[in-house]
Parts: C-alpha cells; structure tokens; sequence
C-alpha cells in the first residue's frame, strides 16, 4: 500500500468517527432539551381531586375484581410537568391522561392546572382540555393577559396550536 492510500482510508475513518460523533451529541443535546416528565407519583393532592371525576369514569368501566387498583392504574399512566406560566411567578401543572379511551392518533388528554387556592385546582386548557403529547407543549416568551403564551406542536411535527390567556384560561387562537 502507498503512503496516499494508507493517508486515504485514515481520513475516511476518521470522517466517519466524526460523524457517530456529531450524531451522537446532537441526538444528547436533543435529549437534555426535552422539558421532565413525571409519573403521577408527586402529583399535588389538588390536581389528583380535580381529576376525580376523569378517575371515576375510568374505573366505572371495570367490573368485579376487575375494578380492585384501578385507582392505582389510572395514576399510574398520567404523566405530567409544571409550566411556569406567568412573569409573576405562576405555575399550572399540565397533565396527559394515557389511560385507556384517552388516547388517538392525535394523542392523548391534556389538562392544565392552576391552582385556585390551596388545596383546589382547576382546569384551564380550552374548556375542556385538549389533545397531545406533554412534551410537546411549550411556554412561548411572549405575554398575553398577564400570562405567557403557549403553543402545542401537534404529532406531525409541523402544525401548532397557540393558546393565549384570556383572563380565566388559555384559549386556542385562529
């Protein structure tokens, strides 16, 4: 072999090492900027009493033994977060609701929570909540109403829902 191709394939595995390289931090970095989610373990006692009614209607369906743990079951396939949702220091918690009959194509049950005393939280994300993924859910730096903005990257990774406070909760904008 000559100098020029011995020189040749060290450059050639060197470039590919560089590559794994870049893949692998960049594929790291992504990870790190993914916002924690949580178990329902943790979960404040005035978020779990506000979906109270969410957790009736899942163990209702459940019949004999059937129902023994459903409350477990139910909590154990919520994930959620806080979100800092004001420049006053507000926080909301948001929760995705993974159990069964929550869930489609377009994900799952979200419901944000604030706290409006204590111990009592109630749900302030569209009426009703809304559909997704917690992860995919932002707080955007812009403020409206007092409160920041948010915005929801739907499971296509290209179509966003932005929601603006409008002084009792956050409303999908046109």
């Amino acid at each position: 072999m000559s100098l020029s191709t011995v020189t040749l394939n060290e450059l050639v595995k060197r470039s590919l090492i560089i590559k794994w390289a870049a893949l692998y931090l960049a594929a790291a970095f992504a990870v790190a900027q993914r916002p924690p989610v949580l178990a329902s373990e943790g979960l404040p006692p005035g978020v779990l009493k506000a979906l109270a009614r969410e957790e009736q209607s899942y163990c209702d369906q459940w019949l004999g033994k059937y129902k023994k743990g459903c409350q477990e079951k139910f909590r154990q396939n919520l994930r959620w977060r806080r979100l800092l949702i004001a420049p006053s220091g507000q926080m909301a918690i948001l929760v995705e609701n993974r159990n069964m009959g929550n869930c489609g194509s377009a994900g799952c049950s979200l419901l944000l929570f604030i706290a409006a005393s204590k111990n009592r939280f109630v749900q302030a994300l569209g009426k009703d909540g809304d559909v997704g993924d917690v992860a995919r859910l932002k707080v955007r730096e812009t403020v409206t109403n007092g409160h920041y903005d948010l915005q929801k990257t739907w499971v296509d990774g290209q179509t966003r829902t932005l929601y603006k406070w409008d002084g009792v909760r956050y409303s999908p904008v046109s």
